[in-house]
């Protein structure tokens, strides 16, 4: 994705109290928004102040907001200064590299040159921040979207006038499939992450991978810590553990045996793994739910496959649940159909990956 960070609004005459177009919930957010001004310029991120600046004769101003314009001491004239002015805050230091668009209405894309600016630099994802939720925010999300631009809405980096309009039009522009994310987990996942340390299990990580296991299955078919340490005692070579900064995020584990498919009677007898047995199992295939959907399970269970290759196995085995056999088949596992196996109550299908000539 080619990211950039739209600032809408985030003006004095929005901002502060004494301006008669103040958003309530609008101060707030300058914290939030300034880190994630800075860190989309660290991550090279176009940032676009997106403003508004009006005629001092009023001749552009909303007839919506016409009178209350004029009544309140004419805010966001060009030049102002003070509570009522155009100005960004200091907090968010304007730099000669940002761009400024100056929109007469809500959405940033009416009658402004925002799309031509946005193609030109190759944009296909547009980061929402600024004020009002409901209304510039919203506008502009709706019309980025009818301009097929992916939308990601920095919720604590918008504001509006309650909570209640607030979460009211997050929900809805969720709906029409915005993506809503925390400026926070936004901006930690702009930075890469270290790779996955891919070793052999120890004795002490027997607790670790009990519990994602427990994270990851439901009582009746995750393995105890009972069975995690008696597995990891038997064949700690064939547990094979990804981590993270030292920390345990997943993990892969199956006995090799002489057999190529797996009964339940295994699950609890680790006396069915033999060293220089034919085929290597596949009893649990398991990664922590903070960290999925990154690749890793599919790292760990290619490391596992490639030891299982060294090791001159004949084939790969496991058994998956039914939603499961498109993801193992992407690895060149054959569905064997349904499995002898009834652990947890459920259904399983066999599936069997060759790694020998002579098994083809």
């Amino acid at each position: 994705m080619k990211y950039a960070l739209l600032v809408i609004d985030m003006q004095n005459g929005f901002l502060n109290p004494e301006s008669p177009l103040c958003i309530r919930g609008a101060r707030a957010t300058v914290p939030a928004c300034a880190r994630l001004i800075a860190g989309c310029r660290s991550a090279d991120i176009p940032v676009v102040f997106v403003n508004r600046s009006y005629r001092a004769d009023g001749s552009d101003v909303e007839n919506t907001r016409y009178a209350v314009w004029a009544q309140g001491g004419k805010p966001l004239t060009p030049g102002s200064t003070g509570p009522i002015s155009v100005e960004n805050p200091s907090e968010f230091d304007r730099q000669e590299k940002d761009y400024e668009i100056i929109k007469p209405r809500y959405s940033a894309f009416f009658h402004t040159e925002l799309d031509l600016l946005l193609r030109r630099l190759g944009v296909d994802t547009v980061l929402l921040s600024g004020t009002t939720t409901p209304n510039c925010v919203r506008s502009t999300c709706y019309d980025a979207i009818s301009l097929d631009y992916h939308v990601v809405v920095l919720s604590d980096c918008c504001s509006s006038n309650t909570e209640e309009i607030q979460r009211a039009n997050l929900l809805d522009m969720a709906n029409v499939g915005a993506e809503i994310r925390e400026s926070e987990e936004f901006l930690k996942s702009l930075v890469p992450e270290a790779p996955l340390v891919i070793r052999h299990a120890r004795p002490e990580d027997a607790q670790r991978c009990a519990a994602i296991e427990a994270a990851c299955f439901p009582p009746e078919q995750a393995a105890s810590l009972q069975a995690m340490e008696n597995r990891i005692a038997a064949y700690p070579r064939h547990v094979l553990l990804g981590e993270l900064a030292g920390e345990v995020v997943g993990f892969v584990m199956g006995p090799v045996i002489d057999q190529p498919t797996i009964v339940d009677e295994m699950f609890a007898d680790v006396s069915c793994h033999r060293d220089d047995g034919p085929y290597q199992s596949v009893f649990s295939l398991a990664v922590h739910p903070d960290f999925q959907r990154r690749g890793y399970g599919r790292q760990l269970l290619d490391a596992l496959i490639l030891q299982a290759r060294r090791e001159n196995r004949l084939a790969v085995t496991l058994t998956c649940r039914e939603h499961k056999v498109a993801y193992y088949e992407s690895f060149g596992f054959k569905n064997l159909g349904v499995a002898a196996s009834v652990h947890g109550g459920v259904t399983w299908y066999d599936m069997y990956l060759t790694l020998s000539d002579s098994e083809k």
